[in-house]
Formats: structure tokens, C-alpha cells, sequence
């Protein structure tokens, strides 16, 4: 299901019993660069970037992105 990119077990994935009634969401992540220096949670918060304490996935308004998106090196420019 996962393609062996998962942080569950195949046999956990197959307990869910996933279905078109009983849907389980699978996100696919592209490593695509690195943030080097890293950015701590706190710069984060001071940047405006997270409002509140990190506790799922969350959409960032491309506005708010931009702190992070200045120190992402990509090789080409965004």
C-alpha cells in the first residue's frame, strides 16, 4: 500500500481495513532539499511561520512561507 515508505508495519497498514467507506490517508513526501542551518521550532514561531504548537500536517499560507523558503537551497532559484 505504502510502497515500503511507511512508518507502520505492512501488517498494521492491512488492520485498518481501509475502504471506500472506511478511508485511511496515505502522503507520498518528496525529499527535495535540505534546510541547512536547520530552523528551530522557536525561529518558526518568531517568523509567524506556525502560529501554534506543531501537532499535525498543516497548510502554511504561501506568505507565511517565505522565511522558509529564503533559506532552502535548491540549486535554482524559486
Amino acid at each position: 500500500m505504502a510502497g515500503g515508505r511507511s512508518v507502520y508495519s505492512e501488517r498494521q497498514l492491512l488492520d485498518w481495513e481501509a475502504s471506500p467507506e472506511r478511508p485511511v490517508k496515505v502522503i507520498n513526501f518528496l525529499l527535495a532539499g535540505h534546510i541547512n542551518p536547520v530552523i528551530s521550532l522557536s525561529e518558526m514561531r518568531s517568523d509567524g511561520v506556525i502560529l501554534g504548537p506543531p501537532q499535525s500536517i498543516l497548510r502554511i499560507a504561501r506568505d507565511r512561507l517565505n522565511p522558509i523558503l529564503r533559506r532552502i537551497h535548491f540549486g535554482f532559484d524559486l
